[in-house]
């Protein structure tokens, strides 16, 4: 009987064991689990989240990036506009100018020319008169 009664209690035990197993698992262990995963899967979310949220600001980024180089492009395209039109105001200017002064030379050119004629002439009948003045102060 004692091989029995042996045989027993280690059955005994061994249900108990299993008992106590159970009613661990049900009470303690599966609460403790179901709050590891909760954190696991709060930290995974948060995580996921907060990788979204990078992958959004670099997208911006990038996007506002491109956008300040095409407004740095266009204001550099409206300087050269800028730039060309005072460019070729610059040169009708200068080709105004140019006219305006070969105009004024010609004009003083004419003014000479009269004016030289004139004294020309002017001299031309003072010499005649002075060369009459002296053939008769010769003659007298």
């Amino acid at each position: 009987m004692s091989a029995m009664a042996l045989d027993l209690s280690v059955v005994l035990i061994v249900v108990m064991v299993w008992a106590l197993y159970f009613v661990l698992k049900k009470s303690f262990f599966d609460p403790v689990n179901q709050i590891l995963d909760a954190r696991d899967s709060a930290i995974h979310g948060s995580q996921q989240e907060a990788r979204e949220k990078l992958a959004l600001a670099d997208l911006k980024s990038r996007a506002y990036a491109d956008s300040l180089k095409g407004a740095r492009l266009e204001s550099y395209r409206q300087q050269e506009a800028f730039r060309a039109e005072a460019v070729q105001q610059r040169a009708q200017i200068l080709t105004q100018g140019r006219q305006e002064a070969g105009q004024m030379i010609s004009s003083a050119r004419h003014e000479v020319q009269s004016v030289v004629s004139v004294a020309r002439n002017s001299l031309e009948a003072e010499v005649t008169d002075i060369a009459d003045g002296i053939v008769k102060s010769i003659l007298r």
